[in-house]
């Protein structure tokens, strides 16, 4: 574009889910604070806010020690304009999340979020503001799927109002306003899956009026510029490994806004400066910490193994523990997640908080799908079609037994499936906990995609530091195998 000059920019993240120190190639808050900065000086960019579309506060241990407080702290320092809620940044219960509001710099908008007994005026609506007689309404939309997307009792008394109906009213109350340009801060997605109302791609359809959707929660990288209806939608996918930039040129006139979008990874900010100060911040909230992740809460006779090699070829006791405490905490059918997702040992002797968040680093939450018999019976085949070979999509289960011929060719390999002592029908349904990742087609798991999301629940290494802590471990090196070749 040759444009030189911008009205309007836009900097967009989503479901970072607590990722700001540029762990597992997330982008670094450090450096983002000296780009934004950059960007900030720079008349040529207009006004420049910052935005994030929720998912945000829970996470990894950075986040999730301090119940959001850290997220907030850095948010502040950043000097964020807005944002929305996601159906996990409900994960830490309604109380926290208010205290948490009332130490926010910036704005939460949720056109849709209804407080039944009115005890949180820090949630707003909406929020107009006017540049040179232009005038910019901001709003925020929650997925009403947080109902069964965060545990029930975090969201007791709180509703969720139909995305369509809410900015339908919104429209017909500013009427008079004369509003210029509209900017959804969605957490919505775009997920086939998801009902239509619910979608931000269906929202953009149904009103010509909104100018910008900065959209959040299905995960969804867009990388090339998406206008639908008078609409450019935003997503940069997850775990802050992306953000996006957004640059309008303002039509007053005709009212046909000339929009620039880019994605910016890791690399692109990695050319700025880190910043002192929130470097120092980020190191004293993760020294702080260390503390809670020194907490001894077992001890185990024998290593837990969980090396990365082992875990990506085969059963372990650690993978075994692992699913098996994702099959206690959730009572569903069977349990299916990938090897990959595991990455180191525990030795024997004390087992620490910190060892299991660090075998067990990407944060990623437990969903419940409800899975179709084939399309279980495809991730299966899915999970074993590197077997004996080293494979990070590697199947690790609980609740079921799978017999296989590793000699036959990839996704061909299944004999017989046995779930709950019954052989696995191919036309029944079952309720499967698979993490958030999986659940979307990651590690080629595109089986689990056609399955609805029923229920979510906590990260993975929080399942397991909580049945550790209730039931001690009890594993030995000798396992008795789920997967059985022959």
């Amino acid at each position: 574009m040759n444009l030189k000059n911008f009205d309007l920019t836009f900097i967009h993240l989503n479901d970072i889910h607590g990722r700001v120190n540029g762990e597992n190639n997330s982008i670094s808050f450090s450096k983002l604070f000296t780009f934004l900065e950059t960007l900030r000086s720079d008349k040529r960019n207009g006004r420049v806010f910052v935005i994030d579309s929720g998912d945000t506060l829970h996470g990894i241990s950075f986040a999730n020690l301090s119940k959001g407080e850290s997220i907030v702290e850095l948010f502040n320092s950043l000097k964020f304009d807005y944002a929305t809620l996601g159906n996990h940044d409900f994960n830490f219960g309604y109380e926290q999340l208010k205290k948490l509001l009332n130490e926010q710099n910036y704005k939460t908008l949720a056109l849709n979020f209804v407080d039944n007994e009115k005890l949180n005026d820090k949630i707003l609506p909406f929020d107009i503001i006017e540049i040179n007689d232009f005038k910019i309404c901001f709003f925020g939309l929650i997925t009403p799927e947080t109902y069964y997307k965060t545990n029930s009792k975090n969201i007791k008394n709180l509703d969720f109002k139909n995305p369509i109906d809410s900015v339908k009213e919104l429209l017909n109350e500013l009427k008079s306003e004369h509003i210029d340009f509209y900017v959804g801060i969605t957490h919505l997605g775009c997920d086939k899956t998801t009902e239509e109302d619910y979608q931000s791609i269906h929202l953009a359809k149904y009103f010509s009026e909104i100018n910008l959707i900065l959209d959040g929660h299905s995960h969804t990288i867009i990388d090339k510029k998406l206008i639908i209806n008078n609409a450019l939608i935003s997503q940069t996918g997850n775990y802050n490994n992306k953000i996006s930039l957004i640059k309008v040129k303002v039509d007053k006139i005709n009212k046909k806004h000339i929009f620039e979008y880019k994605l910016l990874n890791k690399n692109d900010i990695d050319l700025y400066e880190a910043d002192i100060d929130i470097q120092n911040k980020i190191d004293r909230i993760t020294k702080s910490q260390e503390n809670m992740l020194n907490s001894v809460i077992a001890k185990t006779k024998f290593p837990l193994i969980g090396d990365r090699d082992l875990v990506r070829k085969g059963e372990t006791n650690f993978t075994q523990l692992i699913t098996d405490a994702i099959l206690w905490k959730t009572k569903c059918d069977a349990v299916l997640i990938n090897g990959g997702s595991i990455r180191d040992s525990i030795e024997a002797g004390d087992i620490k908080v910190g060892d299991i968040k660090n075998s067990i680093p990407f944060g990623n939450y437990i969903v419940i799908k409800k899975i179709q018999g084939s399309d279980l019976k495809l991730a299966l085949e899915n999970g074993l079609k590197g077997f004996p070979q080293n494979l990070g999509a590697m199947a690790q289960v609980a609740g079921l037994k799978v017999f296989f011929d590793s000699n036959k060719p990839p996704l061909n390999r299944i004999q017989n499936i046995v779930i709950n002592d019954t052989p696995l029908n191919l036309n029944n349904y079952y309720h499967i906990a698979t993490t958030d990742f999986m659940a979307l087609g990651g590690e080629e798991y595109t089986s689990f995609i056609h399955g609805e999301e029923l229920f979510s629940y906590p990260a993975v290494e929080d399942i397991v530091i909580e049945y550790i802590k209730k039931f001690g471990v009890n594993s030995t090196l000798n396992i008795v195998p789920r997967l059985i070749t022959n």
